[in-house]
């Protein structure tokens, strides 16, 4: 857990247990990089981690030093530094936190364990007096299953550290890190947790790529709202049958804003920080005719609306719907895409990859709406245009 380990050396060495686990023994960064080059991830969790970071760093700046030494005709290729994904405890000249109501290893916690470690956290600061700390390992459900106590914190969790970094983040890092690999997505969103955590500790974490801070963001008000109504409902969470349970009303609430912004924010500058939350409600049979409603209202807004709601990663969720039997979602989701495909068209092989002019095709003869067929034609026009798999499909 980090705690007793030697700090890292000024040569760029960290410290590992020999064969025996008896002693330990120095290991050159600049080797390890060797053997495990890239892609990779690495969780320095250990007092002055971001030392590490540095002595990283700076032995990836000397390998592409030396790589265009031997071949200094040779155009530059990509960094491997680039591809390797550096996540530290705390900055090169800080401590681990010691405090006895929390695992040894905080940082290491946060990231396999976020809705524990937040739980655990937001109790020991709660107005909420007597809750015992150990009942949070009780409550009920899976993490994988949305309905459920437990999945639904977690669903919730996702929600807000997604928005958090898509509020935040540069675009180009915010899809390299939270949309192109989901075991990386899910570990940043951890890490998010991870600095607000130990913030508090006096403690920096250090990621590198570098993201701007994010531990005072004020969605993390709406987190600790739904940590709150958790604690004050925490017997009823472990013993009482789940159709007694009342789920958090945090993503109606959500919805709510989000249909505030659009009925008095059209003018401003910035896009709804709601968007990423929109798309998760959209795995709610509960809210998801509303979601699409909404998310249609926002790309009537133009096509800087559309290019917002695909940077979020759209694309999957309604893609995904058009295997979705549900009439009353026709309407909404036909205007998505048409106003998707009217912006980009690159899409079209991944529509015809899933049988998706199959959908329109139904909607083209179904539909009682002139406006519908009219739309479902145009998407069916735009699947087949310059598109020789799209016109045999």
């Amino acid at each position: 857990n980090g705690h007793g380990v030697p700090r890292p050396t000024n040569n760029g060495e960290i410290w590992v247990f020999n064969k025996n686990y008896t002693q330990y023994i120095p290991l050159s960064l600049y080797d390890l990089d060797a053997w495990l080059g890239s892609p990779a991830i690495y969780v320095f969790d250990c007092n002055n981690a971001g030392l590490v970071v540095k002595w990283f760093q700076q032995f990836a700046a000397q390998k592409e030093a030396e790589l265009l030494a031997q071949n200094p005709g040779q155009l530059p290729q990509a960094k491997a530094i680039d591809e390797v994904i550096l996540l530290a405890a705390c900055d090169q000249n800080e401590s681990l936190p010691l405090n006895p109501e929390f695992p040894a290893d905080v940082f290491t916690a946060c990231l396999t364990t976020p809705i524990r470690m937040a739980l655990h956290w937001y109790c020991s600061r709660s107005i909420i007096k007597g809750v015992d700390p150990e009942k949070i390992d009780k409550i009920r459900g899976r993490l994988s299953e949305r309905r459920t106590p437990l999945g639904e914190l977690n669903w919730i969790f996702t929600a807000i550290t997604d928005t958090i970094a898509w509020n935040c983040l540069e675009p180009e890092l915010f899809q390299k890190l939270f949309r192109q690999d989901l075991l990386v997505a899910s570990l940043m969103r951890n890490f998010l947790l991870a600095e607000r955590i130990l913030r508090s500790s006096n403690c920096t974490p250090i990621c590198s790529p570098k993201l701007p801070p994010t531990y005072q963001h004020p969605l993390w008000n709406a987190w600790d709202m739904v940590a709150d109504c958790c604690l004050s409902q925490i017997d009823e969470l472990i013993s009482s049958p789940e159709e007694e349970i009342q789920f958090n009303t945090f993503f109606s609430d959500q919805l709510k804003a989000f249909e505030v912004w659009l009925e008095f924010g059209e003018q401003a500058t910035n896009p709804p920080e709601q968007l990423p939350i929109v798309l998760q409600i959209l795995l709610s049979k509960t809210h998801r005719l509303q979601a699409l409603q909404l998310l249609s209202r926002f790309l009537d807004l133009g096509s800087w609306a559309v290019n917002q709601t695909l940077s979020v990663g759209i694309f999957p969720y309604v893609l995904k719907l058009l295997q979705c039997p549900s009439p009353e979602l026709q309407e909404p989701l036909v205007c998505i895409w048409a106003k998707i495909l009217a912006l980009d068209k690159s899409c079209q092989m991944d529509l015809i990859k899933e049988n998706g002019q199959v959908y329109f095709l139904s909607v083209l003869s179904s539909a009682t709406s002139a406006e519908q067929r009219s739309l479902a034609a145009f998407v069916l026009t735009v699947i087949m245009s310059d598109c020789q798999h799209g016109k045999t499909a």
